[in-house]
């Protein structure tokens, strides 16, 4: 039996060097994020140091209570919230401890942004670029294996960790790296053993299954972790969502700047002409297609001069292409290679963006509507389909099933997002204390997810699965396959004591409850 409040309030402060809170105000802060729900936990922690966390997670694991990581709770899927202990790392663990020429190790809390600052004299940056860089941490970066706009060149974070040092849930400590089960600790060897053995006799099944994107953050990645002749656990803790370990550093491989960016953007009447010009575009190895439809566009209207003398607001959409060049010139070449890639195509226009001002002008009003959008709630989006992914051959079908399927529920919305990987984002405007929209909500989810697994696709291709997703996971993978993630679950975390309920729980249910209603 879990032990009383009042007996967690009395004991688990005297464990640790951090503060621990119970208040109203603080539970009250830290029962939602920027999802829909909305759960209170019941004790929030700030770690001074790692030796925090193993006391914590071992206090968890006597006594039978939940434990939920959390970093700057920016997750639009209800991954940092829970009835159980919330483990903040933003106020102490967050920061750059340590890099070189090619890594850098890094506490969970630092966000993503400070970190560039840092590594920034010393000519590298960590290259997975999220719309909300300057709001969220490399921590939860790495729990929901992140991605963004030049994940068409740098891949998801998956492709940069190095190792991580973790907290397994019975409160010990372990590094987790490239060596495999090549480690002192006995209970992460019997981890590691079980899960080889499981793992590698349903290879050819995993290899199988899963879905052939450019991004996917939905479920356990096995399908990375059996790659090597040995089990790679890293891709396994990589988007767990700290369900696996609770992750207290990370060694991450660095890249070096580009020497000279070249961009242009292209506009086009339709969707369909759109998504066949990224198809094409990506022949001529562009770093980032980002797609902004016309809703979008009008949202960042009046945001700054510069980027609204480039913006085509008659429009059905826009996209943007950035290439990594090495000298200036190549720029022209460029620009005359894509229209003739495009032409086709028929768009409207295609403007070149010759220099850094401009550039930045449409990525800042790209990061400020999606701010806008996700975390201030401006326009009255709701996040429950919005990170679908699917192969880029493929994204002409789904943008015509999506607007079929959202316009025939008459649901307004706009697709925006990192059209070069087959991933589209969708705000879909709903009013859910209006009965008749809440009632669509799990039909919609149901035809839209049904509609991106059809053509192959992932429903979460960088932001991870959380409550939002989690009872769609055995529809996407399969009886069998999602019976292999309750394993790797089983095995690192026999008692559900990190955060339950996300990635592993009830299947084929609805994803309406604890909503944080206005």
């Amino acid at each position: 039996m879990s032990p009383s409040y009042p007996t967690i309030e009395r004991n688990l402060p005297s464990l640790i060097q951090g503060e621990c809170f119970f208040d109203g105000e603080t539970l009250e802060r830290y029962s939602t994020s920027a999802c829909w729900y909305k759960i209170q936990p019941i004790a929030v922690v700030h770690p001074q140091h790692s030796e925090d966390i193993q006391q914590v997670v071992w206090f968890c694991h006597e006594n039978d209570i939940a434990l939920i990581p959390r970093g700057a709770g920016t997750g639009l899927a209800g991954q940092a919230i829970g009835l159980g202990i919330i483990v903040d790392f933003m106020p102490h663990m967050n920061k750059l401890l340590d890099s070189n020429d090619n890594t850098a190790t890094i506490q969970p809390g630092i966000i993503l942004a400070q970190l560039n600052d840092l590594l920034r004299p010393k000519g590298k940056f960590f290259p997975v670029d999220p719309a909300s860089g300057s709001l969220c941490t490399v921590g939860g970066m790495i729990a929901t294996n992140a991605a963004g706009s030049h994940g068409v060149k740098y891949g998801a974070t998956k492709d940069h960790v190095e190792s991580l040092k973790v907290v397994l849930a019975n409160g010990e400590m372990v590094t987790i790296d490239a060596r495999g089960g090549a480690s002192p600790n006995r209970t992460y060897q019997e981890i590691y053993t079980t899960l080889q053995n499981i793992l590698f006799e349903k290879r050819a099944e995993i290899l199988q299954g899963f879905p052939k994107v450019k991004k996917n953050s939905s479920g356990y990645n096995l399908y990375d972790a059996v790659q090597p002749v040995q089990l790679d656990a890293r891709k396994l803790i990589v988007g767990s969502e700290g369900t696996l370990a609770v992750i207290v550093e990370a060694t991450l491989k660095l890249a070096s700047p580009p020497k000279h960016i070249f961009g242009a953007v292209a506009y086009f009447a339709d969707y369909k002409s759109t998504v066949e010009a990224t198809v094409k575009a990506l022949e001529i190895n562009p770093s980032a297609i980002e797609l902004l439809d016309h809703t979008y566009m009008k949202f960042g209207k009046g945001l700054n001069p510069l980027a609204d003398a480039s913006l085509e607001y008659n429009a059905k959409s826009m996209l943007y292409f950035e290439f990594e060049i090495d000298e200036p010139r190549e720029g022209e070449k460029l620009y005359h290679q894509l229209k003739a890639t495009l032409s086709s195509s028929k768009p409207i226009a295609i403007l070149p963006l010759k220099t850094q001002e401009e550039r930045q002008q449409l990525w800042d009003l790209r990061e400020t509507v999606s701010r806008q959008i996700n975390y201030e709630k401006l326009f009255g989006k709701t996040s429950f389909i919005e990170d679908i992914t699917v192969p880029v051959i493929n994204l002409p079908a789904y943008m015509k099933g999506l607007k079929e399927i959202l316009t025939t529920h008459g649901i307004e919305f706009s697709a925006y997002g990192h059209a070069g990987s087959g991933n589209i984002h969708c705000a879909t405007f709903i009013d859910l204390n209006t009965l008749e929209h809440y009632r669509k909500i799990d039909l919609v989810a149901t035809e839209i997810n049904d509609l991106a697994i059809s053509l192959g696709g992932t429903l979460s291709g960088e932001h991870g699965d959380g409550y939002v997703r989690t009872p769609f996971l055995e529809r996407l993978y399969g009886e069998r396959i999602y019976k292999l993630f309750r394993k790797v679950k089983q095995a690192f975390d026999p008692q559900n004591i990190l955060n339950p309920g996300k990635i592993i729980g009830k299947q084929n249910t609805t994803i309406l409850h604890d909503l944080a209603l206005t």
